[in-house]
């Protein structure tokens, strides 16, 4: 069964995980520095998640990001699950033995993707705390 009910459903709770990065000063300015846009495309159910890090963020955060179709050519396109996409921003998936493995498909520079790694690990941590927030306990896996 699905982790997410529904596109909004995904969606409102990416919107609360980005923005919490976007605003976040210990996180977003890593971010920035990358210059990437990454988007995610998913499916079950099917969504665009693009985090935009190269243009001039809104007042008060380090990066855009957008729910939905864009215009932005991104530099990186991961296609997944929404399900591998959960788990992924929860820290229980490799997303470098998921391509290889074939649950994960890449469009572009695979490499780029290097300069965010360093910094996941606290929004690994991020994840789970607006899930909570959100009364989405049930979300969280072990």
């Amino acid at each position: 069964m699905p982790y997410f009910k529904s596109q909004e459903e995904m969606f409102d709770i990416f919107r609360s995980f980005f923005e919490a990065i976007a605003s976040n000063p210990a996180i977003g300015p890593d971010f920035h520095k990358s210059k990437l846009i990454v988007r995610f495309q998913v499916h079950d159910p099917d969504g665009l998640m693009t985090i935009n890090c190269r243009d001039v963020p809104p007042a008060g955060k380090y990066f855009s990001f957008t729910l939905g179709e864009t215009g932005v050519k991104p530099d990186l396109t991961l296609m997944s699950s929404a399900d591998f996409n959960h788990e992924f921003w929860l820290g229980k998936a490799n997303v470098i033995q998921a391509l290889f493995g074939g649950k994960v498909s890449a469009d572009g520079n695979i490499a780029l993707a290097t300069k965010i790694v360093p910094f996941l690990k606290p929004v690994f941590d991020l994840y789970p705390r607006i899930l909570r927030q959100l009364g989405r306990e049930d979300l969280i896996i072990s």
